[in-house]
């Protein structure tokens, strides 16, 4: 089934959304504030989805969350776009302007944090190269919707980013019959693995904090100039990674991918403490290209682990997430401490920067390197690609059994329990209870046992 173009875009519009309220003064209206509050809003951002995303991982543990996802996900995706309007509110009290603010963000966080894990869900029974089109696409929208927006008048840009999750939700419920990835009955991953990749994604969104606090001038008016300039540069390098990422052949996405990764971030860094500061934007777009690049490096890798694993979606997004947060926090904190300590005002210290671009290297060269990528995301023997794989496809266009049903009608051919396939499918028990009942009336049975003699009768057929 091809890619709707369109549904490409989907995840677009949370990335535009990101940029806007963290990278831009479209949501505060007042710059006084803006300029006052600058490293508390842009902190408390990291950290409160961190504390929400963990909070969402404990609930799960006792919820069945992702079996009323559609109707979690309107609601998350409006609590975010009411936080934002709550966010831009010209207040003329600076305190109640300043609580306001808070709640504002604490209800975006929160909205968020569901988005992310929906999102998850989608991908992680997606293919992995279907999934990184999709994020190399919306990397490079999102940077052009952003240029779009901060042009706009005032009120009309808070409208639009109060819209966004709304479109990136609605979207993301549209996507929900792009076709899965074939099922894998597979062990784990290699735990060694499993930690490499934790500690890239400990150190780059720590080198990335870094980055984001040294580009963050205490005025707003030097803020928006800034950041236009690195989200117009970042957009151009984003959209050169996109082409090269969907037309290079013989490559998968997640290896041409991680290639632009340190290459870019260490340039920028190498060329931030000797460019002189009007063109600093550009060595500030390369870094953040390279960071979003591997961000969806990650929202690449995740998918895999869960789909390999079975583990919690929510587990392993929710992680995963609060990781990039925290790290991300700790790094702009460790930026914003350097600025106030007088270190970083009118030029980026050169050790510093070294370290970070020595950092990196060793990261790459000897801590997560593209053989473990390979390690990490090679592809073992589908379970079903077995003599009995054209059995079932041939039942399943016999007795009209829809695609979903297909991949029931072959897990309970092996045996798999209701509590199995809704785990490995990302589906509530209610709905394999539903599909199964379909799969009885279509080819006329009225237990599993009979579909167990049926499917062994059929296959000799098939054979």
């Amino acid at each position: 089934m091809a890619v709707k173009p369109w549904r490409l875009l989907g995840f677009g519009y949370y990335q535009a959304w990101i940029y806007l309220a963290v990278l831009s003064t479209v949501l505060f209206t007042d710059p006084d504030f803006f300029s006052n509050h600058l490293q508390f809003t842009r902190q408390y951002f990291s950290l409160s989805v961190a504390v929400c995303l963990f909070c969402l991982i404990f609930v799960s543990q006792k919820l069945d969350i992702l079996s009323k996802r559609h109707y979690l996900l309107v609601a998350a995706a409006s609590l975010t776009a009411m936080g934002t309007v709550l966010i831009s509110l010209p207040l003329q009290d600076p305190d109640l302007h300043f609580v306001v603010v808070v709640v504002g963000m604490t209800m975006t966080s929160i909205g968020n944090a569901f988005l992310i894990v929906t999102w998850g869900a989608l991908w992680s029974r997606m293919d992995t190269d279907r999934m990184g089109l999709h994020l190399v696409v919306s990397n490079a929208f999102a940077g052009c919707l952003y240029l779009v927006v901060t042009l706009l008048p005032s009120f009309i840009a808070v409208m639009l980013t109060a819209a966004l999750p709304l479109c990136s939700a609605f979207t993301l419920l549209a996507s929900e019959d792009e076709p899965l990835r074939q099922q894998e009955d597979t062990a784990a991953k290699p735990k060694r693995l499993l930690w490499k990749a934790i500690a890239a994604m400990a150190v780059i969104p720590f080198v990335f904090g870094i980055a984001r606090a040294f580009s963050s001038p205490v005025e707003a008016a030097d803020f928006n100039g800034l950041q236009h300039m690195i989200v117009l540069g970042m957009t151009v390098f984003a959209t050169a990674v996109a082409l090269f990422v969907t037309l290079a052949p013989k490559q998968r996405i997640v290896i041409r991918l991680y290639r632009f990764v340190v290459p870019l971030m260490a340039a920028g860094f190498i060329a931030l403490p000797f460019i002189p500061s009007e063109y600093r934007w550009m060595a500030f777009s390369a870094i953040m290209c390279g960071f979003y690049s591997f961000e969806g490096l990650v929202w690449l890798l995740q998918p895999e682990y869960v789909f390999r694993t079975k583990t919690s979606t929510i587990k392993v997004f929710g992680w995963g997430r609060c990781l990039f947060h925290f790290f991300g926090f700790a790094g702009a904190t460790f930026g914003f401490y350097v600025i106030d300590q007088g270190m970083a005002l009118s030029s980026i210290p050169v050790p510093i920067c070294l370290a970070l671009v020595l950092a990196l290297i060793v990261l790459s060269t000897y801590v997560f390197t593209e053989h473990d990528l390979r390690l990490f995301i090679a592809k073992p023997k589908p379970a079903y690609e077995s003599d009995d794989a054209h059995v079932y496809r041939a039942m399943s266009a016999k007795y009209g059994l829809s695609g979903r049903e297909g991949e029931i009608l072959a897990m309970l051919g092996k045996g798999r329990s209701a509590p199995f396939i809704a785990d490995s499918l990302f589906i509530s028990k209610g709905t394999v209870k539903t599909h199964t009942r379909h799969i009885y009336d279509k080819m006329g049975v009225h237990s599993k046992q009979e579909l167990l003699d049926l499917i062994e009768g059929e296959s000799r057929g098939f054979r």
